[in-house]
């Protein structure tokens, strides 16, 4: 059997100060875990061919295709407000990109294939764990509707991966509209380079924007567009209660995907400055502060582009800055709405943010889950017994949500709007870790039930209570790790 994928390559026809060429290290004895068969039929790819042992080998990259021209991109970035002037795929490449069904254009890129020009001293290997993480939680925001790098495969490599102890490597085949990040931009933007940004815009509009080409002002119609994306990417997590945990200037995607899954996680019990990642010690990408960052990311992604902007430095220093004094406002709006939408609402009215913080402050103060508790609402609209809370403060608050909603909907309008805003399923950390556990002795229970969580998040499949319920105190996750 023999592979077959039509590679477009258009990254790498670009000069070679973007990238290095290189390819993937061997490993020893690659065992898939996973192959996406929703995402092979979107990309046009042969799911047979790729669980054959032909495709194993190319999904570990033990195989290289003719038609693929491996590479890993550099950028660089601020992490957690630190400049690096140099970053880069450390332990990834991309080996081409593929037309899909859409005539949308993705590449194809492995993650933990080994060492690069930009590894710092690392292995450019990935054990099981992240990989896990990645593909499950990415695949999960792709079913809720969440713009996401997708996974199409997860890997077992049969070679060891040494962190604070021995795990078995593992590789990730990413799939994404774009790799280009914020932190590309700055890499050529620090080193006063204006004809590779140019060519680095040029290459983004061609492939992502086309109708933006012939606009005279094409560069200030980039910046408003991603504004606009990643407003629209980040009101999107706060909705669902995702913590990102490390929105570096080079984990921020200029697709408006959500990128990099390291030490992400879900909210259990809500608190509004919540933080899971090991090395976020200042909680500056707390789950209250992403909104925050998301105007630093982008102010530093606006001086990337003044050099291609044509006029008086003055004058385009303005523009942009009244571009990003607009995010504040624009992103509360959305806010508002996904909100609004949480709590059975369609439209805003001039009592919802109230409404809104009011109930976010009881989930707070009475340490209640965030997802179970909006899905709950459900039960609240039908008078069942099952209160989620029997305090004087959410009584009052019912009160009140149900006056509002009886003046501007029905009780049958209120619930099929919670429910389809509001996922029964979360790919909680507890859950991801379980399966994590469960996979280092070769059992597939609980990953097998996530998966088909995974294709049915607004629903609850009958006899898998255990998938819906916030964890036990014992089962609690309180830390994420990076651990690639």
């Amino acid at each position: 059997m023999s592979i077959k994928i039509n590679f477009d390559n258009s990254f790498s026809n670009l000069p070679n100060k973007f990238y290095s060429k290189i390819f993937p290290e061997k490993t020893k004895n690659p065992h898939l875990i996973i192959l996406n068969k929703n995402l092979c039929d979107e990309l046009n790819l042969d799911y047979k061919n790729l669980t054959s042992s032909e495709g194993v080998n190319f999904l570990s990259g033990n195989l290289v295709l003719k038609n693929s021209d491996p590479l890993a991109m550099v950028y660089a970035g601020h992490q957690f407000g630190n400049w690096v002037p140099q970053l880069g795929d450390g332990r990834a490449l991309l080996l081409g990109e593929v037309l899909a069904k859409n005539n949308v254009r993705y590449d194809i890129q492995l993650k933990g294939s080994g060492r690069t020009p930009y590894s710092r001293g690392g292995d450019g290997k990935a054990w099981l764990g992240p990989v896990i993480r990645e593909y499950l939680v990415s695949e999960y925001m792709n079913n809720i509707n969440i713009p996401t790098t997708r996974s199409l495969s997860a890997i077992l490599t049969g070679d060891n991966v040494y962190r604070e102890k021995t795990y078995p490597g593992a590789i990730l085949c990413r799939v994404a509209r774009s790799h280009i990040r914020v932190g590309t931009f700055q890499y050529f933007y620090s080193r006063e380079d204006t004809k590779s940004l140019k060519i680095l815009a040029d290459y983004f509009i061609k492939n992502h924007f086309p109708n933006l080409e012939k606009k005279e002002n094409k560069y200030f119609e980039l910046f408003k567009n991603v504004v606009d994306g990643q407003i629209d990417l980040v009101a999107k997590w706060m909705k669902v209660g995702f913590i990102h945990g490390v929105m570096n200037t080079d984990n921020t995607s200029i697709s408006c995907e959500t990128i990099d899954y390291g030490p992400c996680a879900f909210i259990d019990n809500y608190k509004s400055d919540k933080v899971f990642s090991s090395i976020d010690s200042m909680g500056r990408y707390s789950y209250k502060n992403q909104p925050n960052i998301l105007i630093w990311n982008m102010a530093c992604f606006a001086s990337t582009l003044l050099p291609l902007l044509e006029g008086k430095k003055e004058k385009n220093i303005d523009i942009l800055q009244k571009e990003i004094s607009s995010i504040p406002e624009k992103y509360k709006n959305k806010w508002l709405l996904d909100f609004s939408k949480k709590i059975g609402l369609k439209k805003i009215y001039p009592e919802n943010e109230v409404l809104i913080n009011r109930f976010l402050e009881i989930l707070e103060s009475e340490n209640l889950d965030f997802t179970n508790s909006f899905r709950g609402l459900i039960k609240e609209v039908e008078n069942s017994n099952e209160l989620m809370s029997k305090t004087d403060t959410f009584k009052s608050w019912k009160n009140d949500w149900k006056k509002l909603f009886k003046n501007k909907s029905n009780k049958e309008e209120v619930c099929k709007t919670i429910t389809s805003n509001n996922p029964a399923f979360i790919m909680r950390n507890h859950l991801v870790e379980q399966i994590i556990q469960e996979l280092l002795i070769d059992k597939k229970d609980t990953l097998n039930k996530a998966l088909l969580c995974i294709e049915k998040p607004f629903e609850k499949i009958k006899n898998y209570e255990k998938m819906y319920v916030s964890p036990t105190k014992e089962q609690e996750v309180l830390k994420t790790f990076c651990g690639t």
